[in-house]
C-alpha cells in the first residue's frame, strides 16, 4: 500500500513539475504597462527639483496629468486660458519675471501645450523653468516639404533641445506621432507617410540636415545646435511644367452665390469659439462679434502681463482686437502695437514681418520714426526677401512658397501707390497665377490666403489669369472645398474643421468687400476707449511656435502583442493539487 501511495505521490508531483514547468513557455506575452519618465528642472538656483522618475500611464493620459500624479495635485499651480492651462509654479517654484514653465517632449520643446498632448509609452517629459530672455542653449529647425514643393507642415523655427534627441523625434514633435508613419528595419526606421502624404511607388521621404541628405537615418542622426533639419517627398516622376491658364474668362460668380457663402461661414463659426481671424471677418461681414471674445482676451493679457511667446501673437490679438471695437495701444493696460515696431519681427520668418506691417498700417498707427521697425523698414524687409520668380519664402530660402508670397502681397498692398513697391506687387500675383494654373495649390488654407491677397490688391480672384484650363477660378477653386454646414475643410471631403474655416471666411468676406469696393479685410478703424495707465507691453518671448494639436496615438502606428497570462491561476491550481497529494498521502500511511 505504501508503494503505491508513493507512486501516487509522485504521479502528482510530477504533474505540478510540468505545469511549472509550463509557466516559462510564453504562449502569449504578458500585458505591458504603459510608462513615461518625468523630471522637473527649476532654475539656476533651484536646480533639479524632481528627478527623473517612472511614471506609470492611465489611459488617454496627458502630460499635465502625468505631471500632477507624479508632484502632488497641490504642488502644481497654473491657470486658465482659452489656449489650455498655464503652469505658473511647480513644487512651490513660481514663474516670476522673466521665468516661464517650458515643456519638453523626449528632449525638444513641446509645439502644444501639456494638457494637450496625450503621453506615449517610454515618452521622456521635462518641465524646466526658462528665461525667455536668455538664448536657448540649443535649437534647431525643421521643415516639411510635401508633394510639388508645397510645405506640408508650417515650418518650426529655432527650437529649442535638451540633450541629444534625434531628427526622427524632432518630426513626431512637430506634427504629432500618430502624423508619422515608419517602417522598422534593421538598420533603423523608415519613414513612410507625414502628415497622411504616405510615399508612393518608388518615392520616398528623404531626409536632409543642413541642406544635406543625411549620412544616417533620422532615428540615429543626433541633432546638434544650429541643425537645419528638412524631410522631402521625394519624387521620380517628371517636373510639372506651369501651365498658361485658359484663355475663356471665368465665368463672374454672382453676388448671391458670395452672399450666401458668407452666410454658411459665419453661421459655422457662430457655433464655435471665435478666435481672431473669425473676429475680424465677422467685423467686416458687418455681423456683432460676442462680447466674451474681447473679454477672454482681455483676462488672457492681464493674466500674461502683456507678454506673449510670439510677435505674430501681438500682431493677430491687434488686429483681433480692432475688430471688437477695443484699441490695442491701451488694452489692460498695456501696449500691444509698441511691443510690434519695437519687437523681433523677424524671429517668425517673414510672416512675422508681413502681420507686423498689416498690423501698423490696419488702423494707420503712428510708429516713432526711432522706432525699430518703422512701417519703411518694414517694407524694405520685404522687398529685398523677394525672389527670382517673383515669389516669398518664409525663411528668406529662394524656395518660394504661395502662402507667403499672399501675406506678403497683402501687406504690401496698402503701399502699391509708393516708387517701386507696383512692380514687386506684380511679380509676385505672376507668381501665384503661375503656382494655381500648373495645379500646384491643393488645400482651401492656401487657395483662402490668394484670395485675401488678390482682394487686397483690388483684384478679382476670379479673373482668368487665375484660372486653370479646365475653367476653374481660383476663388471656384475656395468655394470647393465649403460644405453643407457652412464650414471648410482642408484638402476635400466632407467635414469643417475650425482652422480652415477661420481661413476661409476671411477670404469670403475679403472677396465680398472687393467686389463692393469696400476695401482690405484688415482695414479696421480704431474705436476710442476711455484712458487707462498703459504699461508697454514687454518684448516678445523668444520661445518657438507652437501648432494645431494633433490627437496622440500609438507612437509607431503599431499594435503592442496581447501578453496577457495565466501564470498565477496555474500556479494557484498547482499548489491546490500539491496540497490534497500531500493529504492523501498521510492517510494512506496511515491506513498501512
Amino acid at each position: 500500500m505504501v508503494k503505491r501511495s508513493s507512486n501516487w505521490f509522485l504521479l502528482i508531483t510530477l504533474v505540478f513539475g510540468f505545469m511549472m514547468n509550463a509557466l516559462h513557455i510564453p504562449v502569449q506575452a504578458a500585458e505591458q504597462t504603459q510608462a513615461s519618465t518625468l523630471t522637473v528642472v527649476g532654475g539656476e538656483t533651484e536646480g533639479t527639483i524632481f528627478p527623473e522618475t517612472s511614471i506609470t500611464l492611465g489611459e488617454s493620459e496627458t502630460a499635465f496629468d502625468t505631471l500632477v500624479k507624479a508632484v502632488g495635485q497641490d504642488e502644481v499651480e497654473y491657470m486658465e486660458s482659452p489656449y489650455g492651462k498655464m503652469i505658473s509654479g511647480i513644487k512651490n517654484v513660481k514663474a516670476t519675471g522673466n521665468n516661464y514653465w517650458a515643456f519638453y517632449i523626449n528632449g525638444i520643446s513641446a509645439q502644444v501645450g501639456a494638457d494637450s498632448y496625450q503621453v506615449q509609452d517610454q515618452d521622456k517629459l521635462t518641465f524646466k523653468l526658462v528665461d525667455w530672455t536668455k538664448p536657448a542653449e540649443a535649437s534647431a529647425t525643421l521643415s516639411v516639404i510635401g508633394k510639388d514643393g508645397k510645405e506640408l507642415v508650417t515650418p518650426l523655427s529655432e527650437v529649442a533641445f535638451l540633450g541629444e534627441p534625434t531628427a526622427f523625434q524632432f518630426l513626431q514633435v512637430a506634427v504629432g506621432p500618430n502624423q508619422v508613419q515608419y517602417e522598422q528595419y534593421d538598420f533603423g526606421k523608415m519613414v513612410t507617410s507625414i502628415n497622411g502624404v504616405a510615399a508612393e511607388g518608388s518615392d520616398y521621404w528623404g531626409f536632409y540636415v543642413n541642406g544635406k541628405m543625411g549620412e544616417v537615418g533620422a532615428d540615429s542622426y543626433k541633432l546638434k545646435a544650429g541643425d537645419v533639419v528638412s524631410f522631402k517627398y521625394e519624387s521620380s516622376s517628371p517636373p510639372v511644367t506651369p501651365g498658361e491658364g485658359n484663355d475663356k474668362p471665368a465665368d463672374s460668380i454672382a453676388a448671391d452665390t458670395v452672399k450666401k457663402s458668407v452666410g454658411g461661414a459665419i453661421q459655422y463659426a457662430l457655433k464655435n469659439p471665435i478666435g481672431d481671424w473669425e473676429a475680424i471677418a465677422l467685423k467686416q461681414a458687418g455681423k456683432e462679434i460676442p462680447t466674451t471674445y474681447l473679454e477672454t482676451l482681455k483676462k488672457l493679457i492681464k493674466d500674461k502681463n502683456g507678454r506673449f511667446s510670439r510677435i505674430t501673437d501681438y500682431e493677430r490679438y491687434t488686429l483681433g482686437i480692432l475688430a471688437a471695437g477695443g484699441n490695442p495701444t491701451n488694452i489692460e493696460g498695456f501696449n500691444l502695437v509698441k511691443s510690434i515696431y519695437e519687437g523681433n519681427v523677424t524671429k517668425q520668418g517673414l510672416n512675422g514681418v508681413a502681420y507686423g506691417l498689416i498690423a501698423l498700417d490696419s488702423t494707420n498707427f503712428e510708429v516713432p520714426q526711432t522706432a525699430k521697425w518703422t512701417k519703411l523698414k518694414l517694407i524694405t524687409e520685404l522687398l529685398n526677401k523677394q525672389n527670382a520668380d517673383g515669389g516669398w519664402s518664409w525663411d528668406g530660402s529662394v524656395t518660394s512658397d504661395s502662402d507667403t508670397t499672399s501675406m506678403v502681397l497683402t501687406a504690401l498692398a496698402p503701399h502699391k501707390e509708393e516708387t517701386g513697391i507696383q512692380a514687386s506687387i506684380d511679380k509676385g500675383t505672376v507668381f501665384l497665377a503661375d503656382q494655381f494654373t500648373a495645379g500646384k495649390i491643393d488645400n482651401s488654407s492656401t487657395a483662402s490666403q490668394i484670395v485675401i491677397a488678390l482682394s487686397a490688391l483690388g483684384l478679382d480672384a476670379n479673373e482668368t489669369k487665375y484660372t486653370k484650363a479646365d475653367g476653374t477660378s481660383v476663388m471656384e477653386y475656395l468655394l470647393s472645398f465649403q460644405n453643407a454646414d457652412g464650414g471648410f475643410d482642408w484638402q476635400g471631403g466632407d467635414v469643417s474643421d475650425t482652422f480652415s474655416t477661420s481661413q476661409g471666411i476671411q477670404a469670403v468676406v475679403a472677396y465680398q468687400l472687393m467686389l463692393n469696393g469696400k476695401g482690405s479685410l484688415y482695414n479696421l478703424p480704431l474705436s476710442l476707449v476711455k484712458n487707462e495707465t498703459v504699461t508697454p507691453a514687454p518684448k516678445p518671448v523668444e520661445q518657438p511656435q507652437k501648432h494645431t494639436d494633433k490627437a496622440a496615438g500609438d507612437k509607431a502606428g503599431h499594435r503592442l502583442p496581447n501578453t496577457a497570462t495565466n501564470d498565477y491561476n496555474v500556479l494557484a491550481f498547482g499548489i491546490l493539487l500539491m496540497m490534497i497529494g500531500v493529504f492523501y498521502f498521510t492517510i494512506q500511511r496511515r491506513k498501512a
